[in-house]
């Protein structure tokens, strides 16, 4: 046997392992790694899902926290029982903050509203105070919501002029008597929110002022 002979066999012995090493090695590797990749797109498709779904539940999920704090705001301005020892403390508190003096507070009788989805706790009070100081009360009043606190509208305010008045200089801001039918409402029926009432209106006792006066 020659030498090219030879050269010529071992060539083809080692076409005849190359072709069997990649039929039977190489080529199941191959397709191996093509499912494996096909795997693994499949998996990341499935966690990106997953991610998303488990930011909808997140969103969801603070979205109720804030559902759960904006009910228990909506809880302390509207609630459904009167809680009026707690609602004198609160006026209370608005008195003392605008230099009111409160001589009476009598609280009535809760009324169904006319559309009967939410209720009235009337107020009628008596205080003192100068004009000033009545202004701040009513304003801090009907702030009084924002806090979160009770939900208050004043109805009605009548003023006249407080007693027998001393002199007084000039810009100093006399004593005034009120008597103020203020509204608090209560939750009630469907919905709970309420109308908004009629602006309140102010009535001056023309009568005290003239006599205070002369």
């Amino acid at each position: 046997m020659t030498n090219r002979v030879r050269m010529v066999l071992i060539a083809l012995a080692v076409v005849v392992v190359a072709l069997l090493v990649w039929f039977f090695l190489l080529d199941p590797i191959r397709d191996d790694i093509a499912a494996t990749e096909t795997q693994i797109e499949e998996e990341q498709t499935r966690l990106s899902q997953a991610q998303m779904k488990l930011a909808q539940a997140e969103a969801t999920r603070e979205e109720g926290r804030k559902n759960q704090a904006r009910l228990l705001e909506l809880a302390k301005m509207m609630p459904t029982t009167e809680e009026v020892p707690s609602l004198l403390l609160q006026i209370q508190d608005l008195a003392d903050q605008s230099g009111i003096r409160f001589i009476a507070v009598t609280p009535g009788n809760a009324q169904e509203s006319e559309k009967a989805d939410y209720r009235i706790l009337p107020l009628n009070l008596e205080f003192s105070g100068t004009f000033f100081d009545i202004s701040d009360f009513v304003w801090r009043a009907e702030q009084m919501v924002s806090g979160p606190g009770r939900l208050l509208a004043v109805k009605d305010l009548q003023l006249a002029l407080g007693g027998a008045q001393e002199a007084t200089g000039a810009g100093v801001s006399p004593e005034l008597s009120v008597s103020m039918t203020m509204y608090a409402f209560l939750a009630g029926g469907e919905s709970g929110v309420p109308v908004p009432v009629q602006p309140a209106t102010v009535t001056t006792d023309e009568t005290a002022t003239t006599s205070d006066e002369q």
